[in-house]
């Protein structure tokens, strides 16, 4: 994968970078951004800060001239505080986990408008010289995980049970915060394992990634990301769909989603999540 920073202008650079300090708040309030005629893209916090910044800054040229206006990136500094700002109506369009995007649907009329072609695939990893050779051997241990709230907790956690483990009974969870962390955690003892995805193993640095084995694949979710729109762009959903599956098939759109491993761009209807349902009743289990 390749980490070099896109060629954007050194000035959005650093405003997106203020926006997405690690628990910083968005800048700006609503009412001043309608005034500005500003949207924000917000980013669900699953790898640091710059490295959203850095994967996601090239739909900025493509989600403005779908809106007619300029667009920031934002993020939150966990998935709590993720879902709070969406509650408080902080985003215009989010690139989200799976089950938070179907929660944003059925609680707030939030619009699906995209989802990535790559399926959301989580793995429980452990150490390559770990001697954990089956789940049951995870009963009373420690697993780490990026957040409670992650899409790939989520799937972990009910794949787990159905192999009959319960989280916070027979084992527990350790929040890490990034993949890359969930994986040294791993490796330094803090857990027996870690549930991360196909694409972390992708996306981490090598010789991070060749230190861990997969013990077991999980159940697989629709995407690994789904991009959604606040109720009051319902009207503009149909072209930011085009707009974002038109950019995916474009030589700056393969590369954006290649460096994100997700395949390509599909156009997402709002049936398409609401198979989704027992997963999020795992989500607010998780809660």
């Amino acid at each position: 994968m390749d980490h070099r920073q896109p060629d954007w202008p050194q000035r959005t650079r650093r405003q997106a970078l203020a926006m997405l300090v690690a628990g910083a708040g968005l800048l700006g309030a609503g009412r001043g951004r309608a005034q500005e005629r500003v949207a924000t893209l917000g980013i669900v916090p699953y790898l640091p800060a710059q490295r959203l910044v850095t994967l996601y800054a090239p739909l900025q040229p493509v989600l403005q001239a779908a809106l007619d206006m300029r667009v920031e990136l934002a993020s939150a500094r966990d998935y709590r505080a993720h879902v709070q700002r969406l509650r408080d109506g902080a985003y215009d369009v989010v690139a989200d986990s799976l089950f938070i995007a179907r929660l944003a649907q059925r609680e707030l009329g939030h619009v699906p408008v995209a989802r990535t072609q790559v399926p959301l695939e989580p793995l429980l990893v452990v150490a390559a010289d770990s001697a954990v050779a089956d789940v049951a051997q995870l009963r009373g241990r420690a697993i780490a995980v990026t957040d409670r709230l992650a899409a790939l907790t989520v799937l972990g956690t009910r794949g787990l049970r159905e192999r009959g483990l319960l989280v916070d009974v027979d084992y527990t969870l350790v929040v890490s915060g990034s993949h890359a962390n969930s994986l040294h955690r791993v490796l330094v003892g803090d857990a027996a394992a870690a549930i991360v995805s196909v694409t972390t193993l992708a996306q981490v640095d090598p010789s991070l990634a060749s230190r861990v084995r997969v013990l077991a694949p999980l159940p697989k979710g629709l995407s690994a990301v789904v991009y959604h729109a606040a109720p009051r762009w319902r009207s503009r959903a149909a072209a930011l769909s085009q707009a974002l599956v038109t950019f995916a098939a474009t030589p700056p759109g393969q590369a954006f989603v290649r460096a994100l491993g997700h395949g390509g761009l599909l156009p997402a209807r709002e049936e398409d999540l609401r198979d989704l349902d027992p997963f999020v009743l795992e989500y607010y289990r998780l809660s």
